[in-house]
């Protein structure tokens, strides 16, 4: 039996990235991902501009609500995508929870800019018997979960270190490799601020900092959006390194190996291994990921309570500048 899917926003992630490409090729926001994955069932879209609900019905054969409430009561889903901005999940996420019952709520990160109004939210779905999913999109990549199964067998070798370029504002988009960094090498032990940096945006801190994970350490680098996207992760272990270019899109592990011109100096292999990702699909790997656990299987979803602790220490880093 399928899940029946309601996506509350219907902007860029909710709708938008991928409407214009082919659906064979890309599954980038959650009305698709819900409409392609087999065990999902998209049943309805929710945006207050009724341009965008037109669009929606038009492209999905779905009905559009411009009230959540409304929809909420006519399409009871069992799953919910909240994807508003950041300022109206905390008003989306009770108004689901008032007036529906779903199984799960999967949440735009970050919860809140509010460190207390995102642990609210995080009661309310415990209380309600809800599971809470942050979409740091990363978490169900083939490709990431691959480098985390080496991790974790020691195949890639501790402790590490390594430096994450990012960029529009450690909130917005450095999240998303911190969060990733914590999924692979644990809590946030401490950090030091190196650089305070500015304000993108004029409210989100672009800080260089060197942040010691339980695993290994790190330092975060701020490059500048206006110029370019720029997010690539480094990782060197003692027996090779890791290499993360275009946000994930290309993931290459380089294994040492002796040195074949100067006796008993070991380098890194000049041939380096492709780990394959999924990164064209990855609003369907997270629908995948979600599937599993509404079926009471394991799943690599970032938890609420997760999200919580990646959105505490980046808190903490704010206050410190």
């Amino acid at each position: 039996m399928t899940i029946g899917a309601l996506v509350v926003g219907l902007g860029r992630i909710g709708m938008g990235f991928d409407m214009d490409l082919d659906p064979e090729a890309h599954v980038l926001t959650h009305a698709r991902a819900f409409q392609k994955h087999p065990r999902f069932r998209l049943i309805g879209g929710v945006d207050e501009d009724w341009s965008r609900c037109r669009m929606f019905q038009e492209h999905y054969g779905c009905p559009a609500f411009a009230d959540l409430k409304k929809a909420l009561q006519a399409m009871r889903p069992e799953v919910v995508a909240i994807a508003t901005p950041t300022p109206l999940h905390e008003e989306s996420l009770r108004t689901v929870l008032e007036f529906s019952e779903p199984k799960a709520i999967l949440c735009e990160k970050p919860l809140s800019s509010d460190i207390g109004q995102a642990r609210e939210m995080t009661g309310m779905c415990l209380r309600h018997s809800c599971k809470l999913y942050v979409n740091y999109i990363r978490r169900s990549d083939p490709g990431v979960l691959e480098v985390k199964r080496r991790l974790d067998a020691n195949l890639i070798e501790k402790p590490v270190k390594g430096v994450a370029w990012y960029s529009k504002g450690l909130f917005h988009n450095g999240s998303h490799f911190f969060n990733l960094l914590q999924f692979w090498l644990g809590p946030m032990k401490r950090f030091k601020i190196i650089e305070a940096g500015r304000l993108w945006d004029g409210a989100d801190p672009e800080p260089d900092m060197l942040v010691e994970f339980d695993r290994g350490t790190m330092m975060f680098l701020a490059a500048r959006e206006e110029c370019f996207s720029h997010y690539t992760v480094e990782l060197v272990a003692p027996n090779g390194r890791l290499r993360v270019e275009h946000g994930g899109e290309s993931i290459r592990w380089q294994p040492t190996q002796g040195d074949p011109v100067a006796d008993g100096y070991t380098v890194l292999s000049s041939l380096a291994e492709k780990i394959e990702t999924g990164m064209t699909h990855y609003q369907w790997h997270v629908a995948d990921q979600l599937a599993l656990s509404i079926d009471g299987k394991r799943a690599n979803l970032c938890t609420g309570a997760e999200a919580l602790e990646t959105l505490s220490s980046l808190h903490e880093i704010k206050a410190a500048l």
